[in-house]
């Protein structure tokens, strides 16, 4: 298929038995490895990697990958190349949902100066990337990643198109894998398993009446403060989050693949400040009907306290000042002490690229040299609130 024919049409059967299998995802993560392989046909990518890292832990709580027969090459990522990579700095920088190619992130010249390109990247004869970040929470940061071979063109505004259509469904499966620290729901002890999260779960049916509330649900209703039940419907306490409430609900349910961005999580204010998060699955299909066919319910509400944005070294730094992720990467490569011939080294690009860097970030924080930089850097407290 060519990229013009690509650009003037999705693959419709094909695509929504994707985001059916997405949406099963959130309930059995076993069944990315198989989901994976469907994206990746659809974006005519020879590799995919879906992963969760856990930043308390330092472990990957969810990773899977196709297209890496030889496993040496994945390995050397893991252990060696990830930090080094170009790409590392700016992906953080992305907001969830967010998709980017290579070309997005960072210039052909940077990117093939890099060791990364020349060490890891070019013996594979990878020709491209693109990414979707998938969950940023105090915890945890997700990305999809799809790349293809230097026989394949690179990725186009067809294909940027197409992960934008899945990024809202992949981003809220993995939303409510996160709620339910990743672990598989089983039918069989369904209940109990509900009973033992820390978040409230909520099961409504198509007239939005709760057929099912957990312990943790029942102890947010008898709070009252953010959320109560009226006619057998919650009901929180904001007037207006009730009504964008009623509408997700009657959205999700009447039409699951249109769902926004924006629709898979939903702030409910407390009357007194504060307040929780509530994100919304459809349970019409696929391996969601154990849920559907143990409580004939048509709809899970999952809510949960909010969480911060996480302490990724240098974010909230790189935000307050506008550095790009290309600067980011060179402070951060920085800031142990090295030289700027140690960094180079290190990163894997031309000095002459590091002070072109270092230039840019001296002006847009009103430093002069390395030790003025370095010293904000280190005892910077920037005034940016968690969102």
């Amino acid at each position: 298929m060519s990229q013009g024919s690509r650009a003037s049409e999705i693959p419709l059967k094909p695509f929504s038995q994707a985001i059916e299998a997405i949406y099963d995802c959130a309930l059995d993560p076993s069944r990315w490895l198989t989901t994976i392989q469907m994206i990746a046909l659809l974006l005519d990518s020879q590799r995919c990697v879906l992963g969760v890292h856990d930043y308390i832990t330092g472990s990957n709580e969810l990773t899977v990958h196709i297209g890496y027969e030889n496993a040496h090459w994945w390995r050397l990522h893991e252990e060696k190349y990830s930090n080094l990579s170009p790409l590392f700095a700016p992906m953080q920088m992305l907001a969830v949902g967010a998709v980017a190619t290579r070309a997005m992130l960072v210039g052909d010249r940077e990117f093939e100066e890099s060791r990364y390109y020349l060490e890891w990247v070019r013996p594979q004869k990878l020709r491209d990337v693109a990414i979707v970040k998938t969950i940023q929470t105090a915890q945890r940061i997700g990305l999809l990643v799809v790349n293809r071979l230097a026989t394949k063109p690179r990725y186009g505004a067809s294909d940027v198109n197409l992960l934008n259509l899945l990024s809202p469904h992949i981003c809220r499966a993995i939303a409510i894998s996160d709620v339910l620290n990743l672990k598989t729901i089983r039918s069989d002890a369904l209940e109990a398993t509900l009973n033992a999260l820390t978040s409230g779960v909520y099961l409504t049916n198509r007239l939005c009446r709760i057929i099912y509330m957990n312990q943790a649900a029942e102890r947010q209703v008898e709070k009252g403060d953010v959320i109560r039940i009226e006619n057998n419907r919650l009901a929180p306490v904001d007037r207006l989050a009730r009504a964008a409430l009623v509408r997700a609900i009657n959205e999700a349910i009447a039409d699951e693949a249109t769902t926004p961005v924006a629709g898979f999580s939903l702030a409910i204010p407390a009357s007194q400040g504060a307040g929780l998060i509530a994100t919304i699955l459809p349970l019409a299909h696929g391996e969601r009907q154990n849920l559907s066919g143990a409580f004939a319910a048509a709809t899970a509400i999952f809510v949960q306290d909010p969480v911060a944005v996480p302490p990724f070294p240098g974010e909230a730094f790189a935000r307050l000042y506008a550095l790009t992720g290309s600067e980011l990467r060179v402070l951060l490569a920085m800031a142990p002490g090295l030289s700027i011939k140690e960094a180079a080294e290190m990163i894997g690009i031309s000095e002459t690229t590091i002070k072109t860097h270092l230039q840019h970030i001296y002006g847009k924080t009103g430093t002069s040299k390395q030790t003025e930089l370095m010293h904000l850097f280190m005892s910077s407290t920037p005034p940016i609130a968690a969102t």
